[in-house]
Order: C-alpha cells, then structure tokens, then sequence
C-alpha cells in the first residue's frame, strides 16, 4: 500500500507543479489578445463570475482601464490571495511591469463580471514635444512612457486626438466621427472597445451619438 501511494504521488507531482507554472498573459484563457501592432498589444479581460484566473507573466507595462466592476481576489506566485473591493468604472491606472515582471493570477469572486482591458506598451513612438490635454480632457496619468487622458463628450461635443500615436479606449458605448486630413471616419465602440492611431497631424472626435460618451486616450511617448 506504501508503495501504490509513493508510485501515486509521484506521478501527481508533475501535474501539480506543470497546474502552478506561469504562462504568457496571452495563454491565460480569460485575456483576450483583440490588437496588436509594433507599439501595443491590446488585452481584453473578461472574468465570469466564479472564475478562477490562471498564473500568467506580465512583463511590457500596462494601462489597465476598467469596465465592469466586481470583487476579485488577486494572487502573486508564491504569496497569499488577497481580496480586492471594486474598482470603479473608467478607473485608470499604469503599472510598470518592464522593470519588474510579475506572475500572477486574478479570481472573480463576485456574482457579476470583472471586466478590464490592458493596453501594453511595447515600444514608445519617438514623441518630441511636450504632451498637453486637449478641450474635453483630463489628466490621469503622465510618465516616461505614456500621456493618459479622460474623455467625456455630451453628444455633439468634439475633441482633438493628438499624436505621434495612440490608443482610444472606450468604457461605455458610443457613436463616433472621426475626421483628419480632410477624410471623415464614422466608427461605433461598444465597451472596451478601441481605436488605433498613428499620425502626427491631430483627430478631431465627435460625438454623434445620443449619450454621453466616456473614454479613456493612451498616448504612447
């Protein structure tokens, strides 16, 4: 019986430890790589209520804007779970993961979806010049590596986007135009949607929806 048991765990042990090791944020089922380019990569993290997250890498830096609230318990390899209270809707925030990659993995343990989207930064787009908001805009985040704005726009209220890249995110839904260089874009953004740009000439945004319209710009330096 001894033996039975020592031959049993022996064969258990690789699957455990293979269960804990870490994949790449891209392999963790729940994060959905919607975008990438030369510059970005875009996630799309929607945990159902009761998931239980698997240990991925973060290793570019991040600008996490959140969608759906709930409660989440977040765990780093090899420490404790702890448990997180909600986070607001269109809370934005960056984390330097370049510097100091971390594996971890992120649990809902609400009964409603989690839902946030990370926009990693892979390479910056050689920005001279000093970044300031545009009318309609409002500073979260200022750093070496990014300029991170908040827009709000009533319908029929405009903005400008500003270069030499960037990625507008959307946390709530919206009908949109787009114009530059004399074309005009007519785009729709569901929630956690997003557009790309790279341009050194500005975008003028409008709101031609029927509600407000809520976003978050990530301007890449």
């Amino acid at each position: 019986m001894r033996a039975a048991y020592f031959l049993l765990l022996a064969c258990a042990l690789p699957l455990l430890v293979h269960a804990e090791e870490p994949v790449p944020i891209e392999q963790e089922p729940r994060h959905r790589l919607r975008f990438e380019n030369p510059h970005v990569r875009f996630f799309d993290v929607d945990l159902p209520p009761g998931y239980e997250g698997r240990y991925h890498w973060h290793t570019n830096d991040g600008v996490f804007v959140n969608i759906l609230p709930a409660e989440t318990i977040a765990q780093d390899l090899g420490k404790e779970p702890e448990k997180r209270g909600w986070r607001a809707i269109g809370e934005t925030y960056f984390i330097g993961y370049r510097d100091k990659p971390k594996a971890h993995r992120v649990s809902n343990s609400d009964t409603q979806n989690y839902r946030v989207t990370d926009t990693e930064i892979v390479r910056g787009c050689g920005a001279t010049q000093p970044l300031v908001e545009a009318a309609g805009q409002t500073l979260i985040v200022d750093n070496a590596r990014v300029f991170v704005t908040r827009i709000i726009l009533h319908p029929g209220e405009s903005t400008e986007l500003h270069g030499p890249c960037g990625m507008l995110v959307s946390v709530s839904e919206g009908s949109l135009q787009i114009a530059a260089g004399g074309l005009e874009q007519a785009i729709g953004l569901g929630r956690a949607g997003f557009h790309w740009r790279q341009s050194v000439e500005p975008h003028k945004l409008t709101n031609v929806g029927r509600n407000v319209f809520h976003a978050v710009d990530i301007r890449l330096k």
